[in-house]
């Protein structure tokens, strides 16, 4: 009975584990907020086209993923102690594992303070991002854009939206 008690709490502690970095450094956003249009592009060829709103809040990021028709799909806040669901959205560990390849994108002071567990390995189709070496996403510019690739393949296509607010005079 004992290593069945054993073996129980052995597998709960492997599953509380993540894979993914954690964020040490959490920078201000300069504007105040942003916007993003999101495709993903999975391995069979489908799409899914969303929107991403990053606004700061007290000690962090609150990050909220809309389908087309603003239906929210996650509400996660990060900040210094890491990340949390906001709200009453169902956990969303795609999306999780999304904001978190995106934050070194929003990071003023690039992302070495942000995640400084992470190796970035400069590559010809843009950076290779490891964790505890596991490969975690690969990042690529395409011009204003960004080609996020995570290991099963998926695609994110991140977009950034003119915030018309930022542009007013």
């Amino acid at each position: 009975m004992r290593i069945w008690i054993l073996l129980a709490a052995l597998f709960l502690a492997a599953c509380s584990v993540t894979t993914l970095p954690e964020p040490q450094q959490i920078s201000a956003l300069a504007d105040g907020g942003r916007w993003f249009k999101l495709e993903k592009n999975t391995a069979d060829g489908s799409t899914q086209t969303s929107l991403l709103a990053v606004a700061p809040v007290a000690g962090g990021l609150r990050f909220v993923q809309t389908d087309a028709l603003g239906a929210p799909l996650s509400r996660q806040i990060v900040s210094g102690k890491g990340w949390r669901n906001d709200g009453f959205v169902p956990p969303n560990a795609e999306s999780r594992r999304l904001f978190a390849a995106i934050l070194p994108l929003l990071a003023a002071d690039g992302d070495t303070a942000l995640y400084p567990d992470v190796d970035k390995v400069p590559s010809a189709q843009g950076a290779l991002f490891r964790y505890r070496g596991q490969e975690v996403w690969q990042i690529a510019a395409r011009g204003q854009d960004f080609e996020i690739t995570f290991p099963d393949r998926s695609r994110w296509l991140v977009q950034p939206l003119e915030n018309d607010a930022n542009h007013e005079q």
